[in-house]
């Protein structure tokens, strides 16, 4: 285990560094869930308000 009271500046930078990167991972995957969970329910509504999304067809 690591005893932070030893720890000298640069070991803390790179310590800090690494866990401010794991809190930005975990952020990420909390935010693209949100983000999933919202898009389906809005989704879900707008379908519900104004019917299927009509498909264009080219050519």
């Amino acid at each position: 285990m690591l005893n932070i009271a030893n720890l000298n500046s640069s070991e803390m930078l790179v310590y800090g560094g690494i866990a401010l990167m794991v809190l930005a991972v975990f952020l990420t995957m909390v935010c693209l869930i949100c983000f999933h969970i919202g898009g389906r329910r809005l989704k879900r509504k707008l379908e519900q308000e104004y019917g299927k999304p009509v498909s264009v067809q080219e050519g």
